[in-house]
C-alpha cells in the first residue's frame, strides 16, 4: 500500500540486510525450504471511501484476491486491517479458490498488485536505491526497487483485443505473513502510468524465472501467470445520494453542486439533454414540496444545466463531475436557487468517458433524487 511506502521503504533496506544465509530467530509462520510458492495474489480494488471527503482521496486499503493457492494452509483466511475492521482475503474452506479467481478489479485511476509468497526471496530481486532528499542529498533511507531488475511481466488488453506491456516499478517487501496487513513477503508491483491502461481492461501478470528463493529455487511453472482486470467506468455515488434520507428530507446548500463521484478520470460528460431537472419552491421554508418528489414540479431548460469536473490532471477530485444550474444575475453566485425543491433523473443516453479509453460509463436510469436548499448564510 501507497500509504505504507516510507514504512516499508525502511523495512526493505533492514529486512534485505537481515536476510543472510541464517534463518531469522524470531517466531515466522513462513516455510523454511522447498520451491517458493505464490499464496495468494491482491489487486489493490477499493475507491473513494465516505461521502465527499475533502479532498476526496483513495485509500488504498482494499485488496480482492485474484488468486488462491489451493489446499494451501499458509494461505491468508480472515485477516486484520489498520482501521479495527476485517477483510476476508480466501475462503476458510482451502478446496475453493478466491471469489474473485482471475476476476479481481483494480481500481483505477491508481491500482497496483502485491505477489505474495510462502517464503523469503533472494532479496537481489530488487535494486537498494538511496532516497534523495529536495535538494539531491540522500536522506539515509534505501528504497526498493524494480526498475531495472523487472521481475515480472505485466501486460494489458485494450477494448480491441490489442495486447500491450504496461511499464512498471515496484519493490520487494520482505516483511509480513499471511495474518498481517498488508500480506508479506511480497512483491509490491504498480504501473509507472496507470491510465495508459483502459477501464475495464484484461490484464495479467506474470512471474520471470529470476524470483527465487534464498536457495535458487524458482518459482513453480504453475505459478507463474495470473489474470485480473481493470475495473469499468461506473458511478460509485453521489453526494447528496438518493440513499441519505426519504424524497424531499435531503437538504443542501444553495451553494453547493450535486456531486457526482466515478472510478476514473473523465474527458466527456453527459448532454445536459439527458438530464432531467424538475423544481418547484418548499412547502415551508427549510421543507422540501413532496410533489416534485413524484411527478411534480417545473421542468428545468437543458441551457440551464451545468456540469463541470471538480478536479484535473491525476488528483481523485479529477473523479468527480459536479452538476448545478447556470443561474441569472444575481442568483448566479449559487448552484442553485435558494428555498427550491428539485428532483434529478437521468436519460437512458446519459454517459460520461473515461479519460484513459474504455467504455463509457452510463447514469443509472433509476436514479432519482430529490432534495430541497436552505436559506443561504447572509
Amino acid at each position: 500500500m501507497l500509504v505504507y511506502r516510507s514504512t516499508v521503504a525502511a523495512a526493505i533496506f533492514a529486512g534485505a540486510l537481515l536476510v543472510g544465509c541464517t534463518a531469522p530467530d524470531q517466531p515466522t509462520d513462513l516455510r523454511k525450504d522447498g520451491p517458493p510458492d505464490v499464496t495468494v495474489v491482491m489487486v489493490m480494488s477499493d475507491l473513494l471511501t465516505g461521502i465527499d471527503p475533502s479532498p476526496p482521496a483513495l485509500s488504498r486499503l482494499i485488496e480482492s484476491a485474484t488468486y488462491c493457492r489451493p489446499e494451501d494452509e499458509k494461505r491468508p483466511g480472515l485477516v486484520g486491517l489498520p482501521d479495527s475492521s476485517t477483510t476476508q482475503v480466501c475462503p476458510d474452506d482451502l478446496a475453493k479458490s478466491s471469489d474473485t479467481q482471475g476476476t479481481a478489479e483494480g481500481a483505477p485511476p491508481s491500482w497496483f498488485l502485491r505477489v505474495v509468497f510462502d517464503e523469503l526471496l533472494d532479496p537481489n530481486v530488487e535494486d537498494l536505491i538511496p532516497e534523495l532528499d529536495a535538494m539531491m542529498k540522500p536522506t539515509g533511507t534505501m528504497l526498493g526497487s524494480f526498475a531495472n531488475t523487472q521481475p515480472v511481466t505485466l501486460k494489458c488488453r485494450d477494448s480491441a483485443g490489442n495486447s500491450a506491456d504496461v511499464l512498471y516499478n515496484g519493490y520487494y517487501v520482505p516483511n509480513g505473513n499471511r495474518v498481517s496487513w498488508p500480506l508479506g513477503p511480497a512483491l509490491f508491483v504498480q504501473p509507472v502510468n496507470p491510465l495508459s491502461v483502459q477501464t475495464g481492461a484484461a490484464c495479467e501478470i506474470g512471474i520471470k524465472d529470476m524470483v527465487h528463493n534464498k536457495n535458487g529455487q524458482q518459482v513453480p511453472t504453475d505459478q507463474r501467470s495470473f489474470p485480473f482486470k481493470i475495473a469499468p467506468m461506473t458511478l460509485r455515488f453521489s453526494n447528496p445520494d438518493p440513499s441519505d434520507d426519504d424524497p424531499g428530507k435531503i437538504e443542501l446548500d444553495p451553494d453547493s453542486p450535486v456531486a457526482f463521484f466515478w472510478t476514473a478520470a473523465f474527458t466527456t460528460m453527459p448532454l445536459a439533454t439527458e438530464i432531467h431537472i424538475f423544481e418547484g419552491p418548499n412547502s415551508a421554508k427549510d421543507t422540501g414540496d413532496p410533489t416534485v418528489c413524484g411527478s411534480g414540479g417545473t421542468a428545468v431548460a437543458s441551457a440551464e444545466i451545468a456540469t463541470a469536473p471538480r478536479g484535473a490532471g491525476a488528483a481523485t477530485s479529477a473523479l468527480v463531475m459536479n452538476l448545478s444550474l447556470n443561474l441569472p444575475v444575481p442568483d448566479d453566485v449559487h448552484a442553485w436557487k435558494p428555498q427550491t425543491t428539485y428532483r434529478v433523473q437521468f436519460g437512458a443516453n446519459a454517459k460520461i468517458t473515461p479519460k484513459q479509453g474504455g467504455a463509457d460509463g452510463t447514469f443509472p436510469t433509476t436514479y432519482n433524487l430529490c432534495f430541497h436548499t436552505t436559506d443561504p448564510a447572509p
